[in-house]
């Protein structure tokens, strides 16, 4: 089995992990406080860092991260969406 590929599957399982377990718990709690948790920054570098590895798989042809990063680039948009209405 390949280096590459060991570390692939580590990393989707790790954000696969991060992505089910902790972004839903910070939704759901924005969700019951009518209020977002999280500086809109902290939101932007998140959704930067999800941006920027998202590319990086597409360049390196490293499919099989691809799909964790995008369900944490989906909820991490949602926690914006939250923000955005929650802000006043």
């Amino acid at each position: 089995m390949e280096l590459i590929f060991i570390f692939s599957i580590l990393v989707s399982i790790f954000s696969l992990a991060l992505v089910l377990i902790g972004i839903p718990a910070q939704i759901a709690k924005n969700y019951y406080e009518k209020r977002s948790g999280q500086p809109v920054t902290t939101i932007l570098i998140a959704l930067g860092f999800y941006i920027s590895q998202i590319g990086l798989f597409f360049m390196t042809r490293n499919y099989l991260p691809l799909f964790s990063f995008s369900v944490g680039f989906i909820m991490w948009s949602v926690v914006l969406i939250q923000w955005i209405i929650y802000k006043n």
